[in-house]
């Protein structure tokens, strides 16, 4: 067995990886559209933060256009520019009665942790120390906002209080009575208002903002999947969803993640003219569509410099492997021109997932044809 057959697929053709699979949330380092200008977007989002608003955006476009991969990179460029905690929520698969309720629980709260929450409570507690009854509970009234939020919070003065109630109190898990009567309430928030909800969520970006002095922004993904939703709960989600991007509502960034080919094919809650939509306005909109042809080759390239092995030496590679009747250079090894060009005319949607998805095909096609480099024929 030569050395060559021991090396794993990507090394034979100088690669990091055995594909050119791009993960939106390990590889946003890596954002290849150049048409997309991921760094103003961020200057934008602090622009809202530094003038004490709390931005709310809706980024859109085509399935597989790189939404997930603008708004992490664009998380990275925030959090460059001013001090945040962002989340990422993908949206859990709904049934058409769900309720704004299990987004709450199964996403937005899953998403943000116990851990957050909790030690965000626990500070407050701290902060306030003890104190004679009343005035104890007229203090934590005013950080949280909410007399029972405060009452739960309460418990958190015992050593011997299982902090694992409070969260899932606070989550919308549907609790026991006598949990209940241990936290002072009279009720779990399992059949809450959705603004109610969304409160809570307002309320932690508070807390975050004044005890640690940064924003919470709050990354919704994949929240086409609002579709199964059925008219007789929508209602909840407009009204949550209403609660959080309202321009008045300073405490939590909302950043909203919907894949739609055109923006008339955008999930009701979404649409044009839905309250949502109204309250964020026509500027919030964030459109990534798909590849335009001059735009694909710098995609291309910018794909093949992430993930091209550093160590071996590319320029000896292509000298050493030119394929006769086609052209292979450095910027593209290790596709020649015309596979390139083949890659374009024969990916049906000139998209980040598609053509990646591609190109991870012509790979293997040209590793099994035992190809040096990956030409036209490997492209089909």
């Amino acid at each position: 067995m030569n050395d060559d057959e021991v090396r794993s697929l990507g090394a034979r053709y100088g690669l990091r990886r055995d594909n050119f699979i791009l993960d939106p949330v390990t590889d946003h380092e890596c954002f290849a559209r150049d048409d997309i200008r991921t760094q103003e977007i961020a200057e934008g989002l602090d622009i809202d933060v530094v003038t004490g608003l709390a931005p709310k955006r809706l980024v859109w476009g085509p399935y597989g256009s790189g939404k997930t991969h603008t708004l992490m990179r664009t998380m990275e460029e925030l959090s460059q520019l001013t001090p945040i905690h962002y989340v990422r929520i993908e949206c859990p698969d709904l049934a058409k009665k769900s309720r704004f309720h299990d987004l709450y629980r199964e996403g937005i709260m899953r998403g943000i942790g116990e851990e957050f929450t909790v030690r965000l409570m626990e500070s407050v507690v701290r902060k306030v120390g003890f104190r004679r009854a009343e005035e104890l509970r007229t203090e934590l009234r005013r950080w949280f906002g909410d007399e029972e939020i405060a009452k739960a919070a309460e418990r958190l003065f015992d050593p011997n209080f299982e902090r694992l109630r409070l969260w899932r109190w606070i989550s919308g898990v549907n609790l026991s009575r006598g949990d209940l009567d241990i936290l002072g309430q009279t009720q779990d928030l399992t059949q809450a208002e959705a603004a109610r909800l969304a409160d809570v969520v307002i309320m932690l970006g508070k807390l975050l903002k004044e005890l640690e002095g940064k924003t919470l922004v709050v990354v919704l993904d994949e929240m086409e999947r609002l579709v199964s939703i059925g008219p007789e709960t929508i209602v909840t989600f407009m009204s949550g969803f209403t609660r959080l991007v309202d321009p008045n509502q300073r405490s939590v960034s909302i950043l909203i993640g919907a894949s739609a080919a055109v923006e008339s094919e955008m999930v009701d809650i979404f649409s044009g003219n839905s309250p949502v939509t109204s309250r964020l306005g026509g500027d919030a909109k964030i459109e990534i569509p798909s590849l335009s042809d001059p735009d694909v080759n710098r995609f291309i390239e910018g794909v093949l410099a992430y993930l091209r092995d550093k160590t071996q030496d590319i320029e000896r590679l292509v000298s050493e492997s030119q394929p006769p009747g086609e052209n292979l250079t450095v910027r593209f090894f290790p596709f020649t021109a015309e596979a390139v060009e083949a890659l374009k005319t024969k990916t049906q949607l000139l998209t980040p997932r598609e053509l990646t998805m591609q190109m991870t095909r012509a790979l293997g096609r040209a590793h099994r044809k035992q190809k040096r480099v990956i030409t036209s024929d490997c492209v089909v």
